[in-house]
Parts: structure tokens; sequence; C-alpha cells
């Protein structure tokens, strides 16, 4: 697999083009309902569900607005060869034609949530992980997720890695507007230290509730907060 190598450099470069980028393409990049109470110091994974080419910019946008925090997003190997300059805000890969890929990339995973011992050591990390492991049609149901991410919870419990697991809804509309708009909705965090855990089919539930929601608030005409203009 190939690690991230994240660069403060990368993404004073990458960020306002990113921000240039969307605002050409989008109209506005909007939050429904409540941010996770996830505590600072404490790691997040978040996963969304992958309709779209741009899914992964979109949690690095909501990351960079409002958490701001050290952020890392799994990514097929063979898109990350070619768009290798990724690597250096965050992305790393995963190479599902391979079992030992697949371990490696969701073992690095793992090891990406694990909080350091130091005190003072502030690890704000934020981890984006698509359970479906592919793009699928917005509407597809079921999502089909894979079995990885129980091993990642599984591990996560097992090392004493307490962790916030966080769903996120994601959908594009044209709302009348010549460019789309982008809804995000955040669920509730499950946190790895939890007694029981779920299961990869109940945390496909929980996202297909979450998805379902995010539909019924744009049909009800509710626009949230404007991530890129509410936020600085």
């Amino acid at each position: 697999m190939i690690p991230a190598k994240p660069q403060r450099w990368a993404h004073a470069i990458f960020r306002p083009y990113l921000r240039s980028l969307f605002q050409r393409r989008f109209h506005a990049l909007h939050l429904l309902g409540d941010l996770p109470d996830v505590p600072h110091n404490t790691p997040i994974l978040l996963l969304p569900n992958h309709s779209t080419w741009w899914d992964g910019f979109f949690p690095y946008l909501l990351n960079d607005a409002i958490w701001q925090r050290e952020f890392y997003i799994m990514m097929l190997e063979e898109r990350l060869r070619e768009f290798w300059f990724f690597r250096f805000v965050g992305a790393f890969s995963i190479k599902q034609q391979s079992l030992k890929g697949i371990v490696e990339a969701l073992d690095y995973t793992v090891n990406l949530l694990r909080t350091e011992s130091d005190e003072k050591q502030d690890d704000k990390r934020l981890v984006v992980m698509f359970p479906q492991g592919e793009l699928a049609p917005w509407g597809k149901r079921p999502l089909g997720y894979n079995r990885g991410i129980e091993r990642v919870l599984r591990k996560c419990r097992d090392q004493n890695i307490r962790a916030a697991i966080v769903p996120l809804a994601m959908r594009c509309e044209f709302l009348g507007d010549e460019k789309p708009h982008v809804f995000l909705c955040c669920g509730k965090p499950i946190f790895t230290d939890s007694v029981t855990l779920p299961s990869a089919v109940e945390l496909e539930q929980i996202e297909t509730v979450l998805l379902n929601d995010v539909e019924a608030r744009i049909i009800a005409g509710e626009r949230g907060r404007e991530v890129l203009k509410d936020w600085k």
C-alpha cells in the first residue's frame, strides 16, 4: 500500500485551489443539522456514502472549514498512483484486488486512529473511509457495505483505541440554479470503546436512515448552514 505523507506546503497549495474549484463547479456546500459532539482530542473515523467523483473533496472542505483536524482519506491504489499529489494532503491507498492489500490498508487506518500516550500530544485526526468501497448511484439500496469496517472497529477496541465513528450523508442537487448544491449531514457518533460495537450491516442501516433524512430535509426546503460562507 501507499502510505500518506501529509505536508504543510501541499495543504497550502491544495486548500485555496480546492475552494476555488468548488466555487466554480458548485453553488454551495450546506451542512444540515448539528455537528457531532466529539472531544477535540478524540480521533474521528468519518464514514460517508460514495456516489460521485467529488466525494473525497467534500469531507476535506468540511474539515478545513470547521473541524480543522489532521486529514487522512483512504483511496483506491490505482487512483492514488494516478493522482500522486493527494498523498501529500493525507491520502493513503487500498488495493482491493489483494487480500493482503486490504488488510494492510485497514490496519493502517487503525494506526491512524491511535491516540498518542503523551498528554501534550493533541492527536486530532480525521480519517475518511468509504464503507461501500466503490462508486454507486445515490439511490442504490442496499448500500452494500464491506465488512472491512468491522475489522477496524474490532482492532480499535482490542487495542484500547478510543475513536468516534461518525456517519456522513452526502447528496448533490440542482435546485433551480445552474450549479448543484451539496448537502452534508452527520449522524450521531459511535465510540469504539462502547460495550457493543455495530456490525457493517447495522452501520449501513444507520447510513440509510441518515440518507433518507437528508432527502426529506431537502424536499422540505431546509438549507442548513453554508460551510464555506458561515465558517471562516
